[in-house]
């Protein structure tokens, strides 16, 4: 009987603890600020982990069991402040596999399509072609041969146009006629038989018509592959544009009146015809990069291959043509040709060597005069191979006579020292060199 009261008694005791205990997990005690802080970062992860939406509480939102503090936990955080997860500023780094904010990108550019790259480059050469036709002239002559016609320029205000010389050569009457219309006559003014280039000058101009000069480019840094464009007036056919590339550079073309040839000519597969002697070239942005001059053709049409005056001798020629009535070339005083395979195995030269291998020097001409040797050719006019070879002027690599010729009408002026690099017995000397002046052909 005692021990079933006993353990009645036992069993009493377990519910009471059961129901002490059930009590205290529903009251509503705040947990420890510790485990406060650890079940806001885990509902946090939880959020992140599932529709990425996160709240955080400002700083005047508060909570119910936030208030609800014993007074054991009052008197311990009035000596340890109790730290909460949103107290300060938000930690913006992102938890788990939040995705973070992305920063607002500019707009893509717009893509366009075949046709519209079509259709600005049409609207570019129209542009470009009503700009400059103004400044395009097409030019009648008459003389004991006939009825002429070509092309040219206005190079400034005062009514000065730039042409070939074999355009108006022997012309007694000079007719010039603008896009607008409007028509004058002209005279020579002078003439460069060197560069085939000629300035005629516009008689008794309008008043009411403004003169135009032509945007003038540079042909110093041209590639081939780059854009250009004839305006002329091909077989009498009055301001006709066409389109090419630069095909070449560095060409070195006879003139027909003179014995030295033009210097860093442009060859060029814009068609160009008879009649467009004396028009432009022009870049992509329409300013002159040459004066026409010539076409290598066996039908005497355009057959891809034209060659212009490159606009950076123009520029030298042209203001003294018109102030002095010439132009005034420097003279070295050599004859060369190229260093190429023959000469160098005839002469002993590496394989690396290149430049203009000095054939003849003029009795006591600039390059005679500063020591620079020719062949010594002999009999029967066989080079003799023992000449020097010019490798450079003012420490610029001569790769070719072209680049001689360029080099030196395009960069130098009579009564001009040079340094000139020549490459004798396998060892590179510099000499110095004044130059003297071309003779004037007439």
């Amino acid at each position: 009987m005692n021990t079933l009261n006993n353990l009645k008694n036992l069993l009493t005791s377990g519910l009471i603890s059961l129901t002490l205990v059930a009590a205290v997990a529903c009251s509503s005690s705040v947990e420890p600020a510790g485990n406060l802080v650890a079940a806001k970062e885990a509902s946090t992860q939880q959020v992140s982990n599932g529709t990425s939406i996160t709240v955080i509480p400002t700083s005047t939102e508060s909570t119910d069991s936030a208030t609800e503090v014993s007074s054991t936990e009052s008197a311990n955080s009035s000596t340890e402040p109790i730290q909460a997860a949103f107290d300060g500023s938000p930690d913006n780094t992102p938890i788990s596999d939040a995705i973070p904010e992305v920063s607002k990108q500019a707009p893509e550019a717009a893509q366009l399509t075949a046709a519209d790259i079509v259709t600005a480059q049409e609207d570019h050469l129209a542009n470009l072609y009503e700009d400059t036709v103004q400044s395009v002239v097409f030019i009648v002559t008459t003389s004991v041969k006939g009825v002429g016609s070509g092309s040219g320029f206005v190079w400034d205000e005062d009514g000065h146009i730039v042409t070939n010389y074999h355009v108006i050569q022997g012309a007694n009457l000079i007719t010039v006629k603008f896009f607008n219309g409007r028509e004058y006559r002209a005279d020579v003014v002078a003439f460069d038989l060197a560069a085939d280039l000629a300035v005629i000058k516009l008689i008794d101009v309008d008043t009411e018509h403004d003169l135009i000069a032509i945007k003038i480019g540079t042909s110093s840094d041209l590639r081939p592959g780059e854009t250009a464009i004839a305006i002329g007036n091909p077989f009498g056919e009055e301001f006709t544009m066409t389109t090419g590339i630069v095909s070449a550079v560095t060409r070195t073309i006879k003139s027909g009146f003179s014995t030295y040839n033009i210097p860093a000519v442009i060859q060029t597969d814009a068609s160009i015809n008879p009649g467009n002697s004396g028009g432009p070239l022009l870049d992509k942005d329409g300013a002159v990069i040459g004066v026409n001059t010539q076409i290598v053709s066996e039908t005497r049409q355009s057959s891809g291959v034209g060659f212009a005056v490159p606009v950076d001798l123009v520029i030298r020629v042209i203001p003294s043509l018109i102030e002095f009535g010439e132009y005034t070339y420097p003279l070295m005083g050599i004859s060369g040709i190229e260093v190429d395979l023959q000469v160098r195995e005839n002469a002993g030269l590496g394989g690396e060597v290149v430049g203009a291998y000095v054939s003849g020097v003029t009795l006591n001409g600039p390059a005679d005069t500063a020591g620079i040797r020719g062949d010594s050719t002999g009999q029967f006019n066989v080079l003799a191979y023992d000449g020097d070879v010019i490798v450079s002027i003012n420490s610029i690599r001569m790769d070719s006579m072209d680049d001689l010729i360029g080099y030196l009408a395009l960069n130098t002026a009579p009564d001009d020292d040079i340094v000139v690099g020549v490459l004798r017995d396998d060892v590179e000397i510099p000499i110095t060199l004044t130059l003297g002046a071309r003779p004037h052909v007439s």
